[in-house]
Order: structure tokens, then sequence, then C-alpha cells
């Protein structure tokens, strides 16, 4: 029982049958990959070490709706249909070579089974070991059906799994699978990501580049606020000197230069024509008709006159 509690049973994808049976079965999908039950996700960390571990103990039985597992329980009868001698890692996922026995030809031809269902060992999602798959009407995991000669998948299937309507149509199925797949492509370069990359991957670096977005965002403001912080400075700088060169020729009272300089940081030419309405400070050329002070000796022959004629002055 504690075997069957290890395992992962799931199944591939109905289409037509062919009559002679297929040298070989897909056995995994390629990247991450998750029941139509909901179970996973899972994923092949190392194909390799996968591959050498399920084979390291021999061939790997192929029998009817894991017939050998539910034996292993209760007991009973679980012929072979067929026994994987190899594994093989391709583009979209693992493969294994079938050496059919006279059982699993018939089945097959006859078309008693529409899918494959593997049996793997996996941990914290991570595939380690397949033991063994079994034929199927139940499927579960989106594969490469048994019967690979004439259609192909069922369209009514891809079109659920995609979101479509029942009544979808082929072309409807196919625009739509380019649709995810350019989305997908996309979301892998914004990430900063290559090749095909597993979907949490691809989400992971989806949320490392929004903070990296949201750092350079606030980095920006920042900066942004440095510099308007600046060019107010330097707007009032030049507006000063402005209104302090108009002050050579212009009076401009204390009072009225704050209100000129504020308005010229906002519009120079409003505040050069206020200016320009000013009283013009007084030039050199002007006399000022005050009595100068008279030399020394002048002044002090002044006083003896005055004493004089106020008979204040000495008799001699």
């Amino acid at each position: 029982m504690r075997l069957m509690t290890l395992l992962h049973f799931h199944t591939a994808l109905p289409v037509p049958t062919g009559d002679t049976p297929p040298e070989w079965i897909h056995l995994l999908p390629a990247g991450e990959f998750r029941g139509v039950d909901g179970r996973g996700p899972y994923h092949v960390e190392n194909a390799d070490a996968l591959i050498r571990h399920s084979m390291q103990g021999g061939n790997l039985v192929l029998d009817e709706n894991h017939a050998t597992d539910h034996a292993l329980v209760s007991g009973g009868s679980a012929p072979a249909a067929g026994w994987i001698t190899e594994l093989q890692n391709r583009e979209d996922g693992m493969w294994g070579r079938v050496d059919w026995t006279p059982l699993g030809q018939k089945l097959y031809s006859n078309r008693s089974y529409r899918g494959i269902s593997p049996a793997f060992a996996a941990r914290d999602g991570v595939v380690g070991q397949i033991v063994r798959a079994s034929l199927t009407n139940a499927p579960n995991l989106t594969l490469t059906s048994l019967h690979t000669q004439e259609t192909g998948m069922d369209l009514a299937e891809i079109a659920r799994r995609l979101g479509l309507p029942a009544s979808a149509t082929e072309a409807d199925v196919l625009g739509t699978a380019d649709s995810f797949l350019s989305l997908r492509t996309q979301a892998v370069q914004i990430a900063g990501l290559s090749g095909k990359p597993s979907l949490d991957a691809v989400i992971t670096g989806l949320k490392a580049r929004t903070s990296q977005v949201e750092m350079h965002t606030q980095s920006v403001a920042t900066m942004q606020a440095k510099i308007n912080d600046l060019q107010d400075q330097l707007a009032r700088r030049t507006a000063e000197a402005a209104i302090d060169e108009a002050g050579r020729t212009r009076i401009i009272p204390e009072g009225l230069r704050k209100t000129l300089i504020t308005l010229h940081m906002r519009s120079p030419e409003e505040a050069e024509a206020i200016i320009s309405g000013l009283q013009n400070v007084p030039d050199g050329s002007v006399v000022l008709h005050t009595q100068k002070a008279p030399p020394a000796e002048q002044t002090n022959v002044l006083f003896a006159r005055m004493d004089e004629a106020l008979g204040l002055m000495e008799a001699k």
C-alpha cells in the first residue's frame, strides 16, 4: 500500500487507432506539467539521471490499467502487454521503446485502449523515476497518443483545455494555441530567460523583472525630484541676478524685489515689463545746490567779523 502512495499514475490523450503498435510511446511531457485532475506541477530536472534510475532494474513493464500495482496489494493477474526496453529524452518529453507482447499487439489492434498512463515516483514535484506504464482509457496527461498514424489528438478536448467552447473549429484552436505560444515567448523574453523554462521559472523571472522596474521607477522619481530642485535653484539665481542688474537703472523697492524675483522665475517677460515701467535711478550729472564748507582760514575771518558786528571783540 505504501508503494501505491508514492507513485503517480497518468495517461495520454486519445486519438483513433492504427493496426500496428508504435515502437515508441510518449511517457512524460517536456517542461512543467500537470494532470487534468489537478495533480502537479511536475517537472524533470535531470533527464539523464531519470533514465539511469528508471532503467537500472531492467526493462519496465507495460500492463493494463496499472494491474501490476493493484496486484501488489490484492493479488491477481497482471500480464505484460509489452516491455519498455529503452528511454529517450526528446524535445517534447520522455519516450520509451516498447517490445510488444502478443497480448499487447492484440489489445492495440482491437482498439481496446487509447492512451498511456505512466507510473512515476516524484518528490516535491521533481520526477525521479519512471517505474512502469499502463494501457488506459482514462487520459490525464497531455501526451502523444498510442494511435498516431491517423488524425491526431481529440479537437474537443484540446479546445476545452484552451478554454474554448466545444463548438470551436480547428482554426479557432490553432489560432488560440498560436496566441498562447506567442504570449509565452514574450513572457520568457521579458523574464530574461532562454530555452524552454518551466512555468514556475517564467513566473519567478517576471516577478523579479517587475521588482526591478519598480525600483528603477522609484530611482527615476528620486532623480527627477533632485533635478527639479536644481532647476528651481538655477531659476532663482538667474532671476535674482536679473533683478539686481535691473536695479542699477531702476528704483526697485525691497518688497517689490521679492515679488519680481518670483515672477521672473515663472515668466521673465512679465517681470521685465513691470521693471520697464519703474522710475529711473538718477545719474551722476545731477548737481546738488548746497553750500560747500569754506576753508578754515575763511571760517576764522567770518567768525571775527561776526564778533565785531555784535560788539564782542575786545578793544585793542
